[in-house]
């Protein structure tokens, strides 16, 4: 008799599993009657599988695996629920989470659909509320919902008398109204910052209070309140318990700060983590551009010392480009943002991007190829086990590679791993070195989805390149290794929605928005499964401990309540996480 599972006969392998039990301590637990996608290729369905010490010790038939059932073994029958690897995020920002309500009653949250007057409005009303506030800080605006760019005008008239910080949604620009700007001392005179834009008056060359990447980073940020450790600490187990309900069991955080590897460091050492992270430290970043490169340095320099269970601090987040609206760094210029498709011109005269102030705006770049040869090679030497480059320009991911190519060519060999975050355009040109270099293009789905910034990316790159945005096809045809994360907080969307996203390029949430003009960049389920597990567990130096379901890997594992093999495509998004596992112990049980 044999199983439709593809492993190997009953008969021979039970003798096989029951020699071995012979001679091998019996499993703790063993869970039977399941639908299992083992994310191995060798042995893809399974109906049982066996843990001991939080290890998978047997995967097979339900046969097979009760000949290591002891007189202690706990057997646990799933009724036929889906079992699946833990999933992981490798891209999300925990702090985003909690750094809103921690803050709740001084700085404001706007909603992403708030036009400008609607948004002036909740200002109006959030700081008449609050007579004390010596000034305000807000995120969340929808700067895409104006005609033009937000400016001090149209802040001032939602409030004047205190000063103002409004970040928006994106988190690489923000308006300053005139109270700010007076303490700032912005005005025409005062210069571009390396790495950002004061955006100023055409006719004029008055700065409009906006600010565009390190502007932004320079004058808006150092307002956000700092927050007690504890308070990240307490936010920190509220998101590890939130995302372990979404199914994941490992995730990376972005833009790491001391601060956040010390929150993490403490829950590790007094109560346990319970899902892996791994923490990328924010490095010349723009947006942080008021920590100095040296600070950020002497933080990095401690990661040792933070090593602890479930947590490895050991990645490094660069930021070569800015947004795919304006400020990402494309081969191809800008168009503008109307209907006529002409070239935008840059809006700044004198940048560190020698291309800024050519013909056509070819929006920034934050590193010369030098520069980022230095880091690399740095962070390698220091011991770090990887990079993440935010590039959403095809131009940025090109120097990207360029500069991996020449670090490895001076060091012998690359030994970390790298990742390229959000991955919007990247060359088919350079799909061949992506591969040669082991570059990972990492991609958020829910990006793609018809919303007012996605319309404008659209609109900015034409109708060509727009089929073209977030290549995971080409990536995935050409031999490349493709990772699905969220970048949440930003549009979250929950992992089986995006693994759903994934294949259809459509919103799960939405699902009568227009077509993605990019759907032939659509990939299988399969494959988007491995982009959530295996494929990223390799970016964590993990893949031989974790992201799939296979003998000797740790066992982290998840129930859902149906099998995504076989319902509709569309349906994906709605399947429940039943239960998430991390070696072995329940870290999250649905009511």
């Amino acid at each position: 008799m044999t199983f439709s599972f593809g492993f190997l006969s009953a008969s021979v392998a039970s003798i096989a599993l029951a020699a071995t039990a012979v001679n091998a301590q019996a499993a703790d637990t063993i869970y039977t009657n399941a639908q299992v996608y083992t994310v191995n290729p060798d042995q893809e369905w399974a109906e049982a599988f066996a843990i001991e010490d939080g290890r998978f010790i047997a995967v097979g038939s339900a046969e097979e695996v009760a000949a290591l059932a002891g007189d202690e073994t706990e057997t646990i029958d799933l009724a036929g629920a889906m079992v699946l690897p833990g999933l992981y995020d490798i891209h999300v920002h925990f702090r985003n989470w909690y750094v809103a309500a921690a803050l709740s009653d001084e700085a404001i949250t706007l909603p992403g659909d708030a036009d400008p007057e609607t948004a002036a409005e909740l200002i109006r009303e959030f700081v008449a509320e609050r007579p004390n506030l010596e000034l305000l800080f807000g995120n969340g605006l929808a700067n895409e919902l104006f005609d033009g760019e937000p400016d001090t005008a149209w802040l001032d008239e939602a409030v004047s008398d205190i000063p103002a910080y409004i970040i928006t949604a994106t988190g690489h620009e923000a308006v300053l109204n005139t109270p700010a700007m007076i303490d700032s001392g912005i005005n025409a005179d005062t210069p571009d910052p390396r790495n950002g834009i004061i955006v100023r008056d055409p006719e004029t060359g008055e700065a409009t209070g906006y600010m565009k990447e390190a502007a932004m980073g320079l004058y808006a940020m150092p307002f956000l309140r700092s927050l007690e450790l504890e308070t990240h600490v307490d936010g920190t187990r509220d998101v590890l318990h939130l995302l372990a309900s979404m199914g994941v069991t490992s995730a990376r955080n972005m833009h790491s700060e001391l601060i956040n590897v010390q929150a993490l460091h403490q829950l590790a050492t007094s109560e346990g983590l319970p899902i892996r992270v791994s923490m990328a430290w924010t490095y010349d970043s723009p947006t942080r551009a008021y920590q100095s490169v040296e600070d950020q340095r002497a933080a990095i320099e401690k990661f040792q010392d933070f090593i602890a269970p479930r947590l490895d601090p050991t990645f490094i987040k660069v930021n070569i480009d800015g947004i795919p609206t304006e400020t990402g760094a494309m081969l191809e210029p800008f168009l503008t943002n109307n209907s006529e498709g002409e070239q935008s011109q840059s809006d700044a005269g004198s940048q560190y991007d020698p291309l800024a102030s050519g013909q056509g705006d070819y929006g920034l770049i934050f590193f010369t190829e030098d520069e980022l040869v230095a880091d690399i090679i740095r962070f390698e030497e220091q011991g770090m086990k990887g990079m993440v480059f935010h590039t959403v320009g095809d131009r940025g991911a090109r120097l990207v590679l360029d500069a991996m190519e020449t670090a490895r060519d001076q060091l012998g060999e690359l030994k970390g791993r790298y990742q390229l975050a959000h991955s919007f355009f990247i060359s088919e040109e350079d799909m061949p070195r992506l591969v040669e270099l082991d570059l990972t293009p990492e991609f958020s789905p829910v990006l793609w989805f018809s919303n007012p910034h996605n319309d404008v990316v659209n609109r900015v790159v034409g109708p060509e390149r727009a089929q073209r945005v977030f290549p995971m096809r080409s990536v995935a045809d050409a031999g490349g290794r493709v990772v699905i994360a969220s970048d949440g907080p930003l549009f979250m969307q929950t992992p089986l929605a995006s693994i759903e996203a994934a294949v259809t390029r459509i919103d799960p949430v939405a699902d009568t928005s227009p077509p993605d003009p990019a759907v032939g960049q659509a990939i299988t389920l399969k494959q988007a499964i491995d982009a959530r597990t295996i494929n990223s567990a390799y970016l964590d130096f993990a893949d031989e401990e974790l992201g799939s379901i296979e003998k000797g890997k740790l066992a982290d594992f998840i129930v859902l309540d149906r099998n995504l093999f076989e319902i509709p495509i569309a349906e994906v998004s709605e399947a429940q996480i039943l239960k998430t596992f991390v070696e072995g112990e329940a870290v999250f049980e649905a009511n």
